[in-house]
């Protein structure tokens, strides 16, 4: 998303804050008003409740996307031939006193296709899917986190279990959205354009590649509830002395 002009562009954003602000401090508001002990965990529980909702409303159009019509589909690998543009010969050292372009290259593109059969269309929604359920796992685990502390047992089995099971989910699912992406958008190229002898023509080579980020997330969600399992364990412990 963007705007014409800078200062459209900064308010735009301003206006997203601001509503983000606003939800805030309707649940700041509505939690003073239950005269709750725990504002900010009940202003955590709700910002997750509604994290996860816009998730699940996010898959809907996700979904709704893929089968309505026309696809868009973003950063489709190609080699495009763009006059002016070419690297070739342009191994000497440029010098310049201002900002000078001196060779470049086009990647990839976005594109809108039509006619794409139902195959290609599920493999898009299912990594459109996993990417969601990736950014609404947070926003459900801190739910379950604050639901919990609310009830007087911050470090419960449930929140160590549903943490080591959120370190799965975004493993798996952060990694397959990016290889059935990637995948997606490569065999797009391949359907669409030649591979050689025109000014916009496919890769020749599958591009496809996951992150390592979704290891290193996993990692942490997991690392985290074993500590909440051991908290849990001393908090019996500490119990049982009493």
């Amino acid at each position: 998303m963007g705007w014409p002009d800078l200062a459209g562009a900064l308010w735009l954003i301003a206006a997203g804050l601001l509503i983000v602000a606003g939800l805030i401090g309707l649940a700041v508001w509505d939690a003073r008003r239950r005269r709750s002990p725990a504002v900010v965990l009940d202003v955590a529980s709700a910002i997750s409740r509604l994290w996860v909702a816009f998730g699940g409303v996010g898959a809907i159009l996700a979904v709704w996307r893929q089968f309505s019509g026309d696809v868009w589909v973003a950063d489709v690998p190609v080699v495009v031939d763009v006059p002016g543009l070419s690297c070739e010969g342009a191994e000497a050292p440029v010098t310049a006193t201002a900002p000078t372009l001196v060779c470049g290259s086009v990647s990839s593109v976005d594109l809108t296709v039509a006619g794409l059969d139902i195959g290609m269309r599920m493999l898009l929604a299912v990594g459109d899917l996993l990417a969601i359920v990736v950014v609404a796992t947070p926003g459900l685990l801190l739910a379950i986190a604050c639901s919990q502390t609310l009830k007087g047992a911050p470090f419960s089995r449930v929140v160590g279990r549903w943490l080591l099971i959120g370190a799965l989910v975004v493993l798996v699912a952060g990694l397959g959205s990016e290889l059935l992406s990637s995948l997606g958008r490569t065999v797009i190229s391949h359907e669409l354009f030649p591979d050689h002898g025109a000014d916009v023509v496919s890769t020749g080579i599958y591009r496809v590649g996951v992150s390592f980020w979704p290891i290193g997330a996993a990692f942490a969600l997991a690392a985290l509830g074993a500590v909440f399992r051991h908290g849990e364990r001393l908090q019996r412990e500490t119990a049982g002395l009493v």
